[in-house]
Formats: structure tokens, C-alpha cells, sequence
């Protein structure tokens, strides 16, 4: 898979389709940034691989691939008022807490939910 498509898929998920993340995923995101802040290597590559290993720990293994093949032509140029990516370490970790916090608030995320007690 291509890296910069797996990270920017992660974004996308946290950014605009937050009710991609199950209930249990939801709540390991902080553990993925962790990991991607402690990460020897601050690349794409390794960025990626860290993102895909949580996703198939998180049961998102599988979105992930259809994600990854349903993005656009990575040729097309990003908009000029994207910073270019690097600090990945220090961005995407800041990223997904931001996100989770966000999430945190009272009625602010609709994860899938199996469960059907009342909310």
C-alpha cells in the first residue's frame, strides 16, 4: 500500500468520517499516537506501517484496503494551502489526540455501535 495514502486516509477518518472508527478503536486511538510519536523513523514508510498494523489489530484492516484503493490518482497535486508533510512524529500523533478529545464531548461522536443500549 502506499504510504502517503494510508496517512491521509487516517486524517480523512479523523478529520470527516469519524464514524469510521468502532467503539473499540475509538478508544485505542490513543495508543496509535503514541506509538507514532515514539517512532524511531519520522517517514512516511514507517508512519504507514504503524497506522496499518493498528488498523488490523482494530478491526480496520479491511477499510483500510478498500479506502486505500478507492482514493484518488496520488499524482494529483495537493491544494497550496497544505503544509507539506513532515515532523509526521509530532503532526499526526497532535492529530489523532485532537481528534479523540473532540470526540470526547458529550453527543460529538457516532462511532459504529453493535451495541444497542440507549446512549
Amino acid at each position: 500500500m502506499d504510504a502517503d495514502k494510508i496517512i491521509a486516509i487516517l486524517l480523512k477518518w479523523l478529520h470527516d468520517k469519524q464514524n469510521t472508527f468502532n467503539q473499540t478503536a475509538w478508544a485505542n486511538l490513543p495508543s496509535l499516537a503514541a506509538e507514532i510519536a515514539t517512532a524511531a523513523d519520522d517517514d512516511s514508510f514507517s508512519i504507514a506501517m504503524i497506522i496499518s498494523k493498528w488498523c488490523a489489530e482494530n478491526s480496520l484492516g479491511e477499510e483500510l484496503r478498500r479506502s486505500v484503493r478507492e482514493i484518488s490518482d496520488p499524482g494529483e497535486a495537493l491544494p497550496t494551502t497544505l503544509p507539506p508533510l513532515e515532523n509526521l512524529t509530532k503532526i499526526i500523533p497532535k492529530t489523532i489526540m485532537d481528534a479523540y478529545k473532540k470526540g470526547q464531548q458529550p453527543g460529538a461522536l457516532n462511532t459504529r455501535d453493535t451495541n444497542n443500549e440507549s446512549k
